[in-house]
């Protein structure tokens, strides 16, 4: 188990330090919010870690979900050791979030986790395992500004020759992203991975529920932690057995934050990480006839030439299209949510001042 710790232990460094500048801010407490739960979040000092709330005046400002605390946050925190709750005043600039767009039909967002440095997207190798799906993860990551790693679980579950299929496949589609192959079972390849939760930095395990995230964190802990659950046979998916976000601290001073598995990954205005995830298009573009090519008609666009001359593989292509018209959309309902929000804020003004009005004199 791991003892006491320091602010500097959690990560706290000089650019979250030059962010706490008034008297005000410099009677609170930082701390490094290390859990989620339903209205509250546990915030940690390296010493005591303890349940905390948004202020009252902090909830009022939130314009979205967004601006509520998430895990790996760093936050300056009132009453710390004083009270039931301790209050939430700050939240400190994020160097990066990483988000999805929530379930269902809808343009909100939901923070995942903040502050992070590496992203190990798990996947495992047998039924259930899909390219696009990586995809997906990928360019959720890549927008976020954080380094992938992706790993390929449960080879243990397939032939030697058909994992190394899987994993030339995966390497040969998404050049310059790290690629591991490891089985939780046998063990193999598990050193090889635990030394990528390296020390001082901030890490995330996502992917779909029942791919071996949990299993794979238990065995970097060396303790059963988490709690697991086997999966179906029939496409290797299984409940959600992680139902919050956690961040614990490793034996060598990593911090790694396990995370509810996502079968419904929608992004949301990622134009940037879909660039990223798809060099391999973003080098046909270049060639286009027309800046704004869209890569939807024929004429003038080298990336349809390029699918045309057998050189880009069309489902590539077709899933590319695909994510940047569903980031398309997203940004759509996103700016009429943000009028809509708008409109609402100058109708509650509008009676606000109603109300401050004297009465007139008869």
């Amino acid at each position: 188990m791991v003892g006491l710790l320091s602010l500097v232990d959690l990560g706290w460094d000089e650019q979250y330090a030059a962010q706490v500048v008034t008297d005000r801010d410099q009677k609170l407490q930082p701390a490094r919010v290390v859990a989620i739960h339903k209205g509250a979040c546990d915030v940690s000092n390296g010493e005591t870690v303890r349940p905390a709330k948004m202020t009252g005046r902090l909830r009022h400002r939130a314009q979205s979900r967004a601006d509520y605390p998430t895990v790996g946050d760093w936050v300056l925190v009132k009453d710390f050791l004083v009270g039931e709750f301790g209050r939430v005043e700050r939240i400190l600039e994020r160097r990066s979030v990483l988000r999805r767009k929530s379930a269902g039909r809808t343009s909100r967002e939901q923070l995942i986790a903040a502050n992070l440095d590496r992203a190990f997207i798990v996947q495992g190798v047998g039924a259930g395992f899909s390219l696009k799906r990586i995809e997906r993860y990928l360019v959720m990551v890549n927008e976020s500004g954080i380094e992938p790693v992706i790993i390929l679980t449960k080879q243990d579950l397939l032939e030697v020759d058909a994992c190394l299929e899987v994993e030339a496949l995966v390497k040969n589609h998404l050049p310059g992203v790290k690629v591991l192959l490891m089985s939780n079972e046998t063990g193999e390849g598990l050193a090889e991975t635990a030394d990528l939760f390296e020390a001082r930095l901030t890490c995330c395990v996502i992917g779909v529920s029942g791919a071996g995230k949990s299993t794979l964190l238990n065995r970097v802990l060396g303790e059963d932690r988490l709690f697991t659950l086997p999966v179906r046979e029939s496409d290797g998916k299984g409940v959600h057995t992680t139902t919050w976000r956690e961040l614990i601290t490793l034996e060598n001073g990593g911090h790694v934050i396990d995370t509810p598995g996502m079968r419904e990954l929608g992004n949301m205005e990622a134009e940037s990480g879909i660039s990223e995830t798809f060099e391999d298009i973003q080098a046909w573009a270049s060639g286009c006839r027309f800046g704004d090519c869209a890569h939807v008609q024929t004429e003038g666009c080298a990336v349809i030439a390029a699918v045309e001359a057998g050189e880009l593989p069309q489902e590539r292509y077709d899933h590319y299209v695909r994510l940047m018209s569903e980031a398309a959309r997203f940004s759509a309902g996103t700016i009429e949510k943000r009028e809509q929000d708008r409109r609402l804020a100058r109708f509650r003004r509008t009676l606000q001042e109603g109300r401050a009005k004297p009465e007139d004199e008869g």
